[in-house]
């Protein structure tokens, strides 16, 4: 049960789940949420191509091949391969051991790891594979940040989905202890409304994301089960409000009434049991329909006709339309209860299925145009129309990375910059994953004693003199990482012995070429010659400069 409610509220997408269980084999500690938005929004999604470029960019060599499928045996595993299973083709899994008997896999379609005879999984793989490794130990910065914030997501959800029936049951124990065994038939209604609640979720939800994977397991099991051919037909609807929205305020009523006024509230019993009388021909009437007139048939639809049934049925037994029991009933009470439960349901619906409609609808947009974004074609032409370099970067600032590399970024920066300094994480991350990269620092700081950027830049530029790659990458690191820039604790980190006096002239010749390049604001970055388009982040350049 906790399996299936984790993929109803959090479906996985089949390429990210198979990076993401691809990189936990291989002892990778990145979270979910980082692989899912970096593979959605590339521009090859859902391809390997998507998934390669991630895992190089958090520092997991991978190479993607094709072998003959009698060679899948002999591949180290873990691996990723494409698999065409019972109901769809070109899914993505992960063959965690194989031998020339049989292969350990995660099956996609039934989201669980299987082991399957060799001879069925090679007639099923495509023999496409990538195969990745680790050397060193691989961590996402603020891995444990993000996921601390997955858990309590999840915890949240959790929390969200069992308060209800917690709530209900805390209400039926304690009306046992007052009414005996009067309380049984009220509980049993109040668990089938309970029931009723969660079926007509499902239907909305449907009606919001049919992408889900376990709803459409649910809604289109086979030709003749098609919730969406009901729920969208022209007679799904009633006054303009779907029949869904209608079955939720209905339910989501009857136990906020219960809620209200207690289980076993006789006066409440007996609107429950005229509601529920009168709700009784609509199950004549979505059965025919849907054997009749669409010929198809929706199962959670029929899940709340029986529902229906069988609180009609309870009622009965219950003998609650006996007219009677309201005598002594406080109706003016009894009325604002009632109204008040089914009103609040039906504001608060048919306010939220519009807006998780347009926030679901904006997600999918927004990983579409971060797709066109990514895209390397759109990126060089938007690139080339931007203000180039007209002056020469020789011998200017700090170099880091490869000198001789084919891709070359330029970063103009302010050493007490707040984005400067956030910006030097995602170069870091971009120098560590591409051996090509050559990345120019180049401050804005002037030669005059007034300027406070002036002594931290000649301090950067001395300790880059003594020409120690990992000295000057760690001061670097050391300057923009730290929570309050303090100019003389880092002084006293790396002390100079008159160093500093000789920065003078290379801080005069920085400080001129950014006023004749007109530097306008920090941090200002030049790719290749070109200056950063103003869409452009940093944080983006990682799918471009692809060794």
């Amino acid at each position: 049960m906790r399996k299936l409610i984790t993929r109803l509220l959090e479906p996985k997408d089949n390429a990210p789940e198979a990076a993401y269980l691809l990189t936990d084999l291989l002892g990778a500690k990145i979270s979910w949420s980082t692989l899912e938005k970096s593979i959605k929004d590339h521009p090859n999604y859902p391809t390997f191509l998507s998934i390669s470029d991630v895992l190089n960019n958090h520092g997991i060599e991978n190479l993607t091949a094709r072998f003959d499928k009698e060679k899948l045996p002999e591949i180290p595993t873990p691996f990723i391969t494409q698999f065409n299973g019972e109901n769809q083709v070109n899914q993505f899994t992960v063959v965690k051991e194989i031998n020339d008997k049989q292969a350990q896999y995660y099956d996609p379609e039934n989201q669980r790891w299987s082991i399957i005879a060799l001879h069925e999984f090679t007639k099923k793989s495509s023999g496409n594979v990538l195969m990745a490794e680790i050397e060193e130990p691989v961590k996402e910065k603020d891995y444990e940040k993000r996921l601390a914030e997955e858990k309590r997501v999840r915890l949240s959800q959790i929390l969200m989905i069992t308060a209800l029936p917690l709530l209900l049951i805390a209400s039926a124990i304690s009306s046992f202890f007052i009414d005996g065994t009067r309380a049984i038939l009220p509980s049993l209604y109040a668990m089938l409304t309970l029931c009723g609640v969660a079926i007509t979720v499902l239907l909305l939800w449907y009606e919001v994301d049919q992408s889900n994977i376990v709803l459409q397991d649910i809604c289109m099991g086979n030709k003749k089960v098609n919730c969406s051919a009901i729920l969208q037909s022209k007679d799904a609807k009633i006054l303009g409000i779907s029949w869904s929205t209608v079955g939720f305020v209905y339910f989501a009523g009857s136990l906020a009434l219960f809620l209200l006024s207690g289980l076993s509230n006789v006066a409440m019993l007996n609107i429950l049991s005229w509601l529920t009388l009168a709700a009784t021909p609509y199950v004549l009437y979505s059965v025919f329909y849907q054997w009749q007139v669409a010929k198809q048939w929706c199962v959670l639809c029929l899940s709340v006709q029986l529902v229906l049934v069988l609180q009609c049925t309870v009622t009965f037994f219950g003998g609650w339309h006996d007219f009677s029991i309201l005598q002594g009933a406080n109706f003016a009470d009894l009325a604002i209860k009632t109204v008040s439960a089914f009103v609040v349901p039906f504001i608060i619906i048919t306010l939220l299925i519009p807006a998780l409609s347009k926030a679901k609808k904006s997600e999918q947009l927004t990983h579409e145009i971060q797709r066109l974004k990514h895209s390397p074609e759109i990126f060089i032409a938007l690139l080339e129309k931007q203000k180039p370099i007209e002056y020469s970067t020789a011998g200017l600032g700090i170099t880091i990375g490869n000198p001789n590399g084919k891709f070359k970024i330029v970063k103009v920066c302010n050493p007490y910059c707040g984005p400067c300094a956030r910006a030097h994480t995602p170069i870091e991350d971009l120098l560590n994953n591409n051996t090509e990269l050559q990345v120019q620092i180049i401050f804005t700081a002037s030669n005059d004693e007034k300027d406070i950027k002036s002594q931290p830049v000649k301090h950067l530029l001395a300790i880059d003199q003594k020409q120690e790659t990992g000295l000057i990458k760690q001061a670097l690191e050391d300057w923009y990482h730290a929570e309050k820039k303090d100019y003389k604790a880092f002084s006293e980190k790396y002390p100079m012995n008159g160093e500093l006096k000789k920065q003078g002239d290379k801080i005069k010749a920085m400080h001129e070429w950014c006023q004749k390049t007109e530097i306008r604001f920090t941090p200002t970055f030049f790719v290749n010659g070109y200056q950063l388009p103003s869409n452009y982040s940093v944080h983006d350049l990682k799918y471009f400069l692809s060794t």
